[in-house]
């Protein structure tokens, strides 16, 4: 009995590495496009939470060939689709911890609609604001830039967070987040930082400016705050909104 248990022991690590050898192949640049494919429809064929977990590997991996690299991930994001909500703890799992959302989110939004997307990035971009040491600026950046598909007051508080962002351009695609909503609460927001001690970045200011300018917000009563990053482009007209000057 206990030599059947080592022969079993040893079939399910023989099985274990045959399965991490063909994950390898799914994301290694050294294979053909054409082996990765393969991978794919193996993995796919397997339908196992093990199997379906490794299919995301392949979003983290850029191929050399660009053409291939999108026909691959293009081909990936039918199987799992098709798979529909077995996949979807795998996919919140890869958007936890990969900064390369983009192609998840896709599948998302074609198993489960738009308002789970938007739930989504809301979701990770909450995580990431409350990592205590976060140095990947690109996600929150990508997670930001996601949120213009939408117009819900919801996006409103994660982006006026993102205004104290250490990167400056996580700072700068809040501001446009919050430009393109319109509200006081965004406005007031804007002001707010226009004049922070902490924003050292003249991008920053001037996109607030910008914004400001653009959606037309109402500037009077806080005019003493907002006067003195015009410079010579803008001023504040009759109705208390930004004009350019002629």
């Amino acid at each position: 009995m206990l030599k059947d248990l080592f022969a079993m022991f040893d079939a399910d690590k023989r099985r274990q590495k045959s399965f991490d050898r063909m994950v390898g192949r799914l994301v290694s640049r050294n294979h053909q496009s054409e082996e990765r494919m393969a991978v794919i429809e193996e993995l796919a064929r397997m339908d196992s939470p093990e199997a379906d977990a490794a299919l995301f590997r392949r979003w983290d991996m850029m191929a050399d060939k660009k053409r291939e690299d999108v026909a691959e991930k293009e081909y990936l994001a039918d199987v799992l689709t098709a798979k529909g909500e077995q996949v979807l703890e795998h996919l919140r799992a890869h958007n936890d911890r990969s900064a390369n959302v983009t192609w998840p989110l896709q599948v998302l939004r074609r198993i489960a609609g738009e308002e789970a997307v938007l739930e989504e990035i809301l979701r990770v971009l909450a995580a990431e604001q409350q990592r205590l040491a976060s140095f990947k600026p690109e996600k929150k950046v990508r997670l930001l830039q996601l949120l213009s598909d939408f117009d819900d007051p919801a996006i409103e508080a994660p982006a006026q967070i993102s205004l104290g962002d250490f990167d400056e351009t996580v700072r700068w695609e809040a501001v446009q987040q919050l430009g393109r909503l319109g509200s006081d609460e965004a406005c007031n927001a804007l002001i707010d930082r226009l004049g922070h001690e902490d924003e050292d970045s003249l991008r920053v200011r001037r996109g607030i400016v910008t914004a400001l300018f653009e959606r037309q917000f109402k500037v009077l009563s806080r005019r003493d705050e907002v006067v003195p990053y015009l410079d010579d482009e803008f001023r504040i007209g009759p109705k208390g909104t930004l004009i350019r000057v002629d």
